[in-house]
């Protein structure tokens, strides 16, 4: 549901995401509930992008953007960053090492900065 006059002529909010189902084998269990053109918004409880990837969590908080991600990683105090990813993948850095391998990791893959310049603009985080 990424095309916005697509979105628009499934009738969907702005806030809405989601994805559109083309089809649907009918032999198949879910059949009997999903239909082709069909919008799935979430998957047990978990939002879905428009892209159909599912959101993910920093130590048990959403994360809702990039902008979220950076101050979320910048203030955590935590000893460890924990990432819940999609498909129940999770991911555990002790939060000192990954700040402390950072710049080797940027110089590694030739990475200028470990922030946008755009989100560096937005410190303090509003």
């Amino acid at each position: 549901m990424e095309n916005p006059d697509l979105r628009k002529a499934m009738d969907m909010k702005p806030e809405q995401k989601g994805v559109r189902i083309c089809r649907v084998d009918p032999t198949a269990p879910e059949s009997m509930v999903l239909k082709s053109s069909d919008i799935v918004l979430s998957f047990d409880g978990v939002d879905i992008a428009n892209d159909g990837t599912e959101g993910f969590a920093l130590n048990g908080k959403p994360v809702t953007n990039l902008r979220r991600l950076a101050e979320m990683v910048e203030n955590c105090n935590d000893e460890f960053l924990k990432l819940d990813l999609e498909y129940e993948q999770t991911v555990v850095l002790r939060t000192k090492t990954a700040e402390a391998a950072t710049p080797d990791i940027l110089a590694t893959h030739c990475i200028p900065s470990a922030m946008s310049t755009d989100l560096k603009a937005l410190r303090p985080w509003t």
